[in-house]
């Protein structure tokens, strides 16, 4: 599950604070280095073979729970949510909301993996820290998006 943005969620409040505070923005990640997978929810496969049905029902209830919240007619409760329980001030909470609510740069439609951020992660961890002798492996070495689509095609 991703961002298009590349962005944290739960982080982008304490960029606003900070902001509110008077601290200067010192530029998007994003526009440095490109997609970037910053949130994902992964299990070894072994995990989700064993709890097929589990991670399922988890998946689906994920990507319910994304689509409530991002309805127009959940905003106020959504928001009321956000600085209830990441105790933010109100306009805070709203900024946030409207970060994440975004098409263009927000939370990604039902919480798809973004394949492009992934796999600019993995080029950035084989140059940076020179795994894999340096060259990146396919993130598809690493995906099994059938209990995703699983879930999707039940709700």
């Amino acid at each position: 599950m991703r961002e298009k943005s590349g962005i944290d969620f739960p982080i982008r409040p304490f960029r606003l604070q900070a902001e509110q505070l008077g601290l200067r923005r010192l530029g998007d990640a994003v526009a440095l280095v490109g997609p970037y997978l910053s949130t994902a929810c992964f299990v070894m496969r072994a995990w989700a073979a064993a709890h097929t049905e589990d991670l399922v029902r988890y998946l689906q209830a994920y990507v319910l729970g994304l689509r409530w919240a991002l309805d127009p007619a959940n905003r106020a409760a959504a928001i009321a949510l956000l600085g209830r329980h990441l105790r933010l001030t109100p306009d805070i909470a709203a900024a946030s909301y409207a970060m994440a609510a975004d098409p263009a740069t927000g939370i990604a439609k039902d919480g798809s993996l973004d394949i492009a951020g992934f796999a600019n992660v993995l080029r950035i961890r084989a140059e940076v820290e020179g795994q894999w002798g340096g060259v990146a492996p396919s993130p598809e070495r690493y995906l099994d998006l059938s209990y995703y689509a699983r879930a999707l095609s039940s709700l």
